[in-house]
């Protein structure tokens, strides 16, 4: 398998999604601005998602997928693969369901105790908001089984697309259906929230079905093979999903110290910094999973160290410019994106701070990724959860110590911090068994990418510059400065890395696959 070429559609994918989430994102503040019901309806959204990236996303991929592609390839008529899967399916839907029933029935009472210092009609927002897009979490759970098999057969594409047809009908349905409805604006974002999931699930399982693996319910048992599932789903849970438990955390604590408005400064750095989060990380973990359980499950050491090492090198590649762009444009793109209708300026440079501190942990959440990774694909998920435990409690720490001082700025401080001390622990643990080499070859690439990133920098800055005073104009055609801003920039940090030899042409068209006939 070409490894990049694999990064990069999903990667294409990935971005085409997050471009059309930014529509979505730009049309909320632009209706909601940094209010008290914008805050609702981060929360609402926020909610079903960090549950689903957790147990879904998260541990659901990191201790399905193995055991599945290990089935598929021990077996030929793929009998013991699609009775597991089948296992796993009643299991996962029973438990959503239960899940989601008690979250309807005690919802109040949860946000009295997240939040006590809400207002009647602040928390009344929020509760009414999140009942309708927490359903969400059973049709996107679902979605990631059926993405799960999908992957495992190598069909990454219908996978990747999927959040990108999410996303378009959030779009068409605010902007067009919620007119006639004549909902408040939160209401309808909750809908189409909930309708997403419908779309997203069916999306992936017709091409299941087309396959020949239309998994069906059936009674749930408890095998052998569903009690080791339960046995390892539970610890990969944190492991795969300890960023989010600390995002988790940053809304906990903002709904109890911070005003209405810093929840959504928080949520919408949250959003730009996902863009390389979501595009480098979504790719490059939805490609090595499966991959590195064949190298590990054929005994490959070697190869599955080498995958592991040109992951590394791409995703640093593509993070450590993005981090810096980030950091360095941080006020002109959240100006240019979202300051307009009811977002303001203040709201611009408050976001810009936070999306400041979010950003300096980039490289290291794209490093949780593939280091878990390695663990998972080694059926190891009881390492990662150690580590990851003691991130939580550092985070929350940091969060209790910062927030007086830096407000929402400081949250985002202690998740990039915890984000940091997480990914060296698991470096660590990986070259003590083996698992990870530090080689010359990888710190030679490391000094080249410095290199060329203090190349870059200053005409960074002299971008900047630039920027800064249009930020203030009124006008959707802000948005073009950004785009050209970012391919210039993009282009500079090429050449600079083509220079250094950071980026290496011959290795990069070998792991793409063009010298493959």
């Amino acid at each position: 398998m070409a490894l990049y070429r694999s990064f990069f559609a999903v990667g294409f994918l990935t971005i085409l999604s997050r471009v059309v989430g930014f529509l979505r994102e730009i049309l909320t503040a632009s209706l909601l601005g940094a209010t008290m019901t914008s805050d609702a309806l981060k929360i609402a959204i926020k909610l079903p998602s960090l549950f689903r990236r957790i147990f879904a996303e998260g541990a659901f991929n990191a201790t399905f997928v193995p055991m599945f592609a290990g089935l598929l390839s021990k077996s030929e008529d793929h009998e013991d693969a699609l009775t597991f899967a089948e296992q796993i399916l009643s299991w996962l839907t029973l438990c959503l369901c239960i899940l989601i029933i008690i979250f309807e029935i005690f919802l109040p009472s949860i946000f009295k105790i997240l939040a006590p210092n809400y207002d009647a009609a602040r928390l009344s927002l929020t509760i009414q908001y999140t009942r309708i897009t927490f359903p969400f979490i059973l049709f996107i759970s679902l979605t990631a089984f059926y993405s799960g098999i999908l992957n495992s057969l190598d069909r990454f594409f219908v996978v990747a697309s999927s959040p990108v047809v999410g996303n378009i009908f959030i779009l068409l349905f605010v902007c067009f259906f919620a007119k006639a409805l004549n909902n408040d604006p939160g209401v309808d974002f909750s809908m189409a929230v909930f309708g997403c999931g419908i779309v997203q699930l069916l999306w992936v399982l017709v091409p299941c079905i087309r396959s020949g693996y239309g998994i069906k319910l059936r009674r749930p048992t408890l095998s052998p093979r569903v009690k080791l599932f339960f046995k390892k789903v539970g610890p990969g849970a944190l492991g795969a999903g300890v960023v989010q438990i600390n995002i988790l955390l940053d809304m906990y604590i903002g709904m109890r110290y911070l005003p209405a408005g810093y929840i959504s400064y928080l949520d919408y750095a949250e959003r730009l910094n996902q863009l390389p989060l979501s595009v480098i990380g979504t790719a490059v973990s939805t490609v090595l999973l499966p991959l590195m359980s064949r190298h590990v499950a054929s005994g490959n050491t070697d190869k599955s160290l080498a995958t592991q090492r040109d992951s590394i090198e791409f995703a640093m590649l593509l993070t450590l410019p993005s981090m810096c762009g980030l950091i360095v444009w941080s006020v002109p793109i959240v100006g240019m994106i979202f300051q307009h209708g009811k977002f303001t300026l203040s709201d611009t440079h408050a976001t810009a701070a936070a999306l400041t501190a979010f950003s300096a942990g980039l490289p290291a959440y794209i490093l949780i990724k593939i280091f878990s990774t390695t663990f998972f694909s080694n059926q190891d998920t009881k390492t990662p959860v150690r580590v990851a435990v003691y991130s939580v409690v550092l985070n929350l720490t940091l969060n209790l110590a910062l927030v007086g001082t830096y407000m929402h700025v400081g949250l985002a401080m202690a998740t990039a911090i915890a984000a940091w001390v997480n990914a060296l622990v698991l470096a660590y643990l990986l070259r003590k068994r083996g698992l990870f080499v530090l080689s010359s070859e990888l710190i030679h690439f490391f000094g080249r990418l410095l290199l060329s990133i203090i190349i870059a920098l200053p005409f960074l800055y002299g971008i900047k510059f630039w920027l800064d005073p249009v930020v203030s104009y009124s006008g959707w055609w802000k948005a073009v400065f950004t785009m050209v801003a970012a391919i210039v920039g993009i282009g500079i940090f090429s050449l600079s890395a083509w220079f250094t030899g950071a980026l290496d042409l011959a290795r990069f068209k070998s792991n793409m696959g063009v010298n493959k006939k």
